[in-house]
């Protein structure tokens, strides 16, 4: 993410994990350090303040340590009914196109008059991960859990990758783990949907592994 402006340092590049949800504290915090905003007298600073679940990336370039997990979330789409257009699949999310889609090549032939049935999503595509980052950790470390995605799906399907050892994500090794350690990550990924503000969320996505005694 690029960032520019008052309070940033120039010409820095961090390697500093930021997310979205970091945005609006880091718009709050830019404009109260310019001094815009201060709360009135009498207010104190805790009631004047908003509770987000990211930070401000200025309090993050300060200590780029401060993040090292974070939470993926995706909804499919999908429509819940059923219809009499062919196209329309229950729990799918599906239209008709005809030649006039294709703007670049290759362009399918797709004759006149005539169309074909896309589908693009569907609604057991929703699914939560947690992303933990450390690069820091050599790659032949044995049994860390320090850089992987874990990620489980509303069919009830899960995906772990080691990230040191499959950076692109080729092998699914969810069925080589230990089911305590399993339980674990199951565990995490709700408290961590769960958790409201950073604080509270940070202290749990930073903290280890280890309640299984597998870890």
């Amino acid at each position: 993410m690029f960032a520019s402006g008052p309070h940033f340092p120039k010409g820095s590049t961090p390697d500093t994990v930021v997310l979205n949800i970091d945005i609006a504290p880091t718009a709050i915090d830019v404009a109260k350090k310019s001094g815009v905003g201060k709360p009135k007298p009498g207010v104190r600073e805790e009631d004047y303040s908003l509770q987000f679940d990211g930070t401000s990336m200025l309090s993050l370039l300060k200590a780029p340590e401060a993040r090292n997990s974070f939470l993926i979330e995706y909804h499919g789409m999908g429509n819940g009914i059923d219809s009499n257009d062919s196209c329309a699949h229950i729990n799918m999310r599906c239209w008709y196109k005809d030649k006039t889609v294709w703007r670049t090549e290759p362009k399918f032939d797709i004759p006149d008059g005539e169309k074909f049935c896309f589908c693009v999503d569907s609604k057991n595509n929703t699914y939560t991960c947690e992303r933990r980052v450390n690069n820091n950790v050599p790659h032949d470390a044995s049994g860390d859990f320090t850089n992987f995605l874990y990620c489980s799906f509303s069919s009830g399907f899960n995906e772990y990758y080691d990230l040191h050892k499959d950076p692109f994500q080729e092998k699914n090794m969810w069925g080589t783990l230990a089911e305590d350690q399993k339980m674990e990550f199951q565990e995490r990924i709700g408290m961590i949907r769960e958790c409201r503000g950073f604080k509270e969320c940070n202290q749990l996505e930073n903290s280890g592994f280890g309640k299984s005694g597998r870890f």
